[in-house]
């Protein structure tokens, strides 16, 4: 009988657990990890909540072996830190970018911003954000609310970087991302496969 209660206690705790992990992930997962994986070729971010916004720790196959990155976004659109091989890039936004969390009320929001590259000022610009549709973004067996938005980040003497991104207002990050050309072709994307909840290291 003992045996029997024991046996069942461990399958209940196993089932619980197993249901955890195949719910869709919310906002408040981004506490401990939120996974965003495409599987061919590999791709895969890890987005936590920090004190300064969203961190994302990424490592993408390319040459011999992964690169990795580490991005902090001061809001789920406006990368605000960049820390690779090369060294440390960060984009100083001067509106609060906090602001964007109502962009469907602005449908458009830009601000002036400053690059630095490795703490020393090497250009400026402007960013800009605007609302271009509203839908549903499925990933997996999960599916989203997200705003359909156009960003352009312009700076001095260099091409516009301009991405078409679905962002999940109720996660509070992008699940895709499009680099657009000039001519508004595509250039590259991000589409993923899968999202899940961060297991607790």
């Amino acid at each position: 009988m003992r045996n029997w209660v024991l046996g069942t206690a461990v399958a209940t705790l196993i089932g619980t657990v197993a249901a955890a992990q195949d719910r869709c992930p919310t906002a408040e997962d981004l506490a401990t990890g939120i996974r965003l994986t495409r599987n061919d070729p590999l791709f895969s971010v890890v987005l936590t909540r920090t004190d300064e916004g969203i961190a994302e720790a990424r490592v993408m196959s390319r040459g011999d072996g992964p690169e990795e990155v580490s991005t902090f976004y001061s809001h789920g659109l406006t990368v605000s830190r960049r820390i690779g091989s090369g060294g440390t890039l960060e984009l100083r936004y001067d509106r609060d970018t906090a602001e964007l969390d109502s962009l469907p009320g602005y449908r458009e929001w830009s601000t002036p911003v400053t690059l630095l590259s490795d703490g020393l000022e090497a250009n400026g610009g402007t960013y800009t954000a605007r609302i271009s549709g509203l839908g549903d973004a499925t990933i997996g067996d999960c599916t989203y609310t997200v705003w359909r938005v156009q960003d352009r980040l312009e700076l001095a003497g260099m091409q516009p970087m301009v991405f078409e991104k679905a962002f999940a207002p109720d996660l509070g990050i992008p699940l895709s991302a499009i680099q657009i050309a000039p001519d508004g072709s595509p250039v590259s994307g991000v589409f993923f496969d899968e999202i899940a909840i961060e297991p607790v290291q």
